[in-house]
């Protein structure tokens, strides 16, 4: 499902009134109706509704709310701003909507005071919508937390709660939680991302009865939620003449004599991933044991990572360039010898390199040197971070990290040019350009080991032909889908990461008889 920015909302308005000749009236109406639907469906007829309209767009489309529930309904609207409506097309829906007899009251500071919030039944929230930047205006903060004491009151969003930024995900500390939110059109991008999400309640869509496939492939929306449909239309088909050719090699560097589980991990992961060979570098120790569960790997011995000499650095650096990808930093424990052979590999030619865990850690170390190192690397790199991590690596404090995902996402990718997952409640994929949110998962993933299923099963991905950017964004779909599948039946607090490897599989099954289908 494509996700649209601010301004790409205006691009699908000049879209609809230009090429599709639906003038900015008739779409307000729309809007209305889609807001009045919702109210229906939880308010009972004879309800006390509020309407907060603010001066632009998303007030008109209050206004279009209120005339649509008038006659059922005991509906007050405030004019928040004490603005009017600035648009013609607006002032008409004013116009309408008090020529019906509608109740319209200024939001004067002695009215504000008499509006007894709690006493509704319904607040919708009509005032910024996408419009609104940054902190929320003084003079409107006292009536933000007159709205959020409203306890027991629902409370409806059209596009976007005040004090939520729609792009990057971000909330004002003023900002206002409600029981669902009207998406118009499209859903915007930041409402996906938290702590936005802990905001906004459901999210409901309405297209407008706008030709949703015609918009997405006139307009550039780059950025997507990673759903069913799409998830489908690009898991790859197995054929059934394939070899183990066909599917790629992995290289995999991974766990350490302390950390011997992210081994096993991410071995597991990557072979129901799919790849086609295996071959696992680390000490004698490890590879003994690992061998009794893994039989299919090919084990290569070799010193631990903070002992490595430089003639056996260049030889894994070697070994790296005849492998389709490369992963490594799950559970290797954080060294300077680690950081030497990234630095390494980082500056070969060869498949995508998937770092995780200590292997951005150990970056981190030198942060300068490595992240100069990413931006001339001469393959594909793919970072695996949750917010700890990143905030290391990409030098952001880690409230920035987490206040603005999206943004921190998106930036850090762009300017060190690589493919960042960041991790955490609806994780992140991007390249700087492209942005994919994904849903799935749960507090059941908050379990040490998780990370490293998930980097083995990308990798996985990747080695076996996908897209670097796509398997990115399908290792966390499945991942966080085996976790939801299994919490029904250990909850939440019960699915450990050894259990994931073999579910993923199972949900891959369920989408391969349909890819085959297509």
């Amino acid at each position: 499902m494509k996700l649209v920015t601010s301004p790409q909302i205006s691009e699908i308005d000049a879209y609809a009134k230009n090429k599709l000749s639906i003038p900015m009236h008739e779409l307000i109406s729309r809007a209305g109706r889609a807001v009045a639907k919702v109210v229906r469906e939880r308010i009972e007829k004879g309800g006390r509704i509020i309407i907060l309209a603010g001066r632009g767009n998303n007030g008109a489309d209050g206004y279009a709310t209120a005339l649509e529930l008038l006659s059922d309904y005991e509906v007050i609207v405030y004019d928040v701003l004490q603005a009017g409506q600035k648009t013609e097309v607006g002032r008409s829906f004013v116009e309408r909507y008090l020529e019906a007899g509608g109740r319209l009251l200024p939001l004067t500071e002695e009215e504000e005071s008499r509006m007894e919030l709690s006493k509704a039944d319904c607040i919708v929230d009509a005032i910024f919508g996408t419009g609104l930047r940054g902190e929320i205006p003084d003079n409107l903060r006292r009536l933000a937390k007159e709205v959020k004491a409203a306890v027991g009151v629902q409370k409806i969003a059209v596009d976007v709660p005040l004090g939520v930024n729609p792009d990057d995900g971000s909330v004002t500390e003023d900002a206002i939680y409600v029981g669902a939110t009207v998406e118009l059109s499209f859903i915007k991008v930041g409402i996906l991302s938290y702590p936005a999400r802990s905001f906004v309640g459901d999210i409901i869509l309405d297209d407008l009865s706008l030709p949703t496939a015609e918009l997405e492939a006139a307009l550039d929306f780059p950025n997507r939620l990673i759903e069913k449909n799409w998830v489908s239309k690009n898991l790859p088909s197995r054929e059934s003449d394939s070899h183990k050719g066909t599917f790629g090699s992995l290289m995999v560097v991974t766990g350490s004599d302390t950390y011997r589980g992210a081994a096993a991990l991410s071995i597991e992961s990557a072979l129901r991933g799919g790849v086609g060979l295996i071959r696992y570098y680390g000490i004698p120790a490890l590879c003994a044991e690992l061998v009794s569960r893994f039989p299919e790997v090919i084990y290569e011995k070799t010193a631990a990572l903070q002992d490595m000499s430089e003639a056996e650095i260049a030889a894994l650096t070697e070994a790296s360039k005849k492998h389709s990808v490369t992963l490594i930093g799950c559970g290797c424990g954080q060294s300077e010898g680690l950081g030497r052979l990234i630095l390494s590999l980082l500056a070969v030619e060869g498949g995508p390199l998937v770092l995780d865990a200590d292997a951005i850690n150990s970056i981190a170390l030198h942060r300068e040197e490595g992240l100069a190192a990413i931006r001339k690397a001469k393959r594909p790199v793919i970072l695996t971070p949750h917010p700890m991590e990143f905030s290391r690596l990409s030098g952001y404090s880690i409230s920035t990290v987490q206040k603005h995902r999206i943004e921190s996402a998106r930036r850090f990718a762009k300017d060190v040019g690589c493919i960042l997952v960041l991790k955490g409640a609806g994780t992140l994929v991007t390249d700087g350009k492209e942005l994919y949110i994904n849903h799935t998962g749960s507090s059941a993933l908050a379990k040490a080991g998780s990370g490293d299923v998930l980097a083995g099963f990308l990798a996985s991905l990747a080695a076996s032909g996908v897209a670097p950017i796509v398997a990115a964004a399908l290792a966390p779909y499945f991942h966080g889908r085996a976790a939801d599948t299994l919490a029904k039946e250990f909850s939440s607090f019960g699915v450990t990461p050894s259990d994931l490897p073999k579910q993923i599989a199972r949900e891959l099954s369920t989408f391969q008889s349909q890819v085959e289908e297509i």
